[in-house]
């Protein structure tokens, strides 16, 4: 379990989120005022295969109205990140933690800016 509240740092400013829910699978951090939340959730398949995932996500108002019975819609942003782990295939070798080690240092800013960016 992570530290109660998490902490982000948005465009140079710092939001606290504190736990707002748990379930079996995972939590849910955020602000006071709704505007940012971060889930994060694990899940197992009967074969052994895991994920897990973490999502950034901002919510605003939509402050252009789609018609007088709706003047304000929720725009919602999220950027995620999603792990996957087959467990039933050696999950008691040497082989995972090796493959999460060169994982991470694959995936640093600059391999992330470029995937995002769009490239293949």
């Amino acid at each position: 379990m992570f530290t109660d509240p998490l902490t982000v740092t948005y465009d140079g400013s710092t939001k606290t989120l504190p736990r707002t829910g748990m379930s079996r699978t995972g939590s849910i951090y955020r602000t006071a005022n709704g505007e940012f939340a971060v889930k994060i959730a694990n899940f197992t398949r009967r074969n052994g295969f895991e994920t897990r995932s973490i999502e950034l996500m901002r919510t605003l108002p939509d402050l252009t109205p789609s018609d007088v019975f709706d003047p304000y819609r929720d725009v919602s942003n999220s950027f995620g990140v999603t792990y996957g782990f087959d467990l039933s295939r050696g999950g008691s070798s040497n082989d995972l933690p090796l493959l999460r080690t060169a994982l991470l240092a694959l995936v640093d800013s600059t391999f992330a800016g470029r995937l995002i960016g769009g490239e293949k």
